[in-house]
């Protein structure tokens, strides 16, 4: 062999030793450790397919602490509601408790729920009195129930002269606060129940007028809390439903505040936008 062929021979074992040493230092688990630490590491699928495996299983728990809190606001709100009108429960077979739990609700009407209290009294209407509160807000035929209820808390919650104020938290002439619709991003400075002074009490003078024909009506009144002074007078029309509960099918209003004027009823509720 000439000395160019073993010069050749020499040059082609000295690179695959390289290549063979090369390939070994590169396989070492201790390198591709060094590798993975400053982000370099081998690209071989596993290390992704674990951390997708470990996204998956946190989504999942995740998913399953969403579901269970949804689950138990459901049931919350559920329980909330058998406690309201309307309902054929024997509590509220006494006219005097629908009106009551109504009222109470309508004092505190984003409670537990934004327009919770509207949606109580607009459920606990008959349907011509669904009318009568739709068409109070000027919304037409066919309104989804939710915008009509967001329609009457911009209505009711409105500042400045607003003698139906009263019923959802904005005070008496004799105890006015300045509040604002929820839908405004603010909320009323009257709270309600949760450590808060009604500045209304709710009497009913007589005893329900029942006709023993599914109709029957109640007068009550509300008087400020402090002085006892007369403010509203809310006379009820009620109609029983198919499966025996009470719903409202009419409100008499009549207002003795001075600012307002006193003895004007039937038609003032349905001036609630005047």
């Amino acid at each position: 062999m000439s000395i160019g062929g073993v010069v050749r021979v020499l040059c082609l074992q000295t690179v695959l030793v390289t290549i063979h040493a090369l390939f070994t230092t590169i396989t070492s688990p201790s390198l591709r450790r060094a590798f993975s630490s400053i982000g370099f590491a081998q690209n071989d699928g596993t290390d992704a397919q674990q951390q997708q495996q470990q996204l998956s299983v946190e989504d999942e728990l995740f998913l399953e602490r969403f579901k269970r809190r949804r689950n138990e606001a459901a049931l919350k709100l559920e329980s909330e509601k058998l406690h309201r009108p309307p309902s054929n429960s024997t509590y509220f077979q006494d006219p005097k408790n629908v009106i009551t739990v109504i009222l109470n609700g309508l004092l505190q009407p984003h409670a537990p729920l934004p327009y919770f209290g509207y949606e109580i009294l607009y459920q606990s209407s008959t349907e011509h009195w669904q009318d009568v509160l739709r068409k109070s807000v000027g919304a037409p035929i066919g309104t989804e129930t939710e915008l009509i209820y967001r329609a009457l808390s911009r209505t009711m919650e409105r500042g400045g002269h607003n003698q139906f104020g009263i019923l959802v938290g904005l005070g008496t002439d004799h105890n006015v606060v300045v509040t604002a619709s929820l839908s405004e991003g603010k909320q009323s400075i009257i709270e309600n129940d949760d450590g808060v002074e009604e500045y209304y009490t709710i009497e009913f003078p007589w005893d329900t007028l029942d006709y023993y024909d599914g109709t029957a009506w109640l007068e009550c009144r509300l008087r400020d809390k402090l002085s006892d002074e007369l403010l509203c007078v809310l006379g009820w029309s009620l109609e029983k439903s198919s499966d025996g509960s009470w719903l409202i099918d009419g409100i008499d209003w009549q207002d003795f505040r001075e600012m307002y004027r006193p003895g004007i009823g039937r038609e003032e509720w349905e001036r609630i936008c005047g």
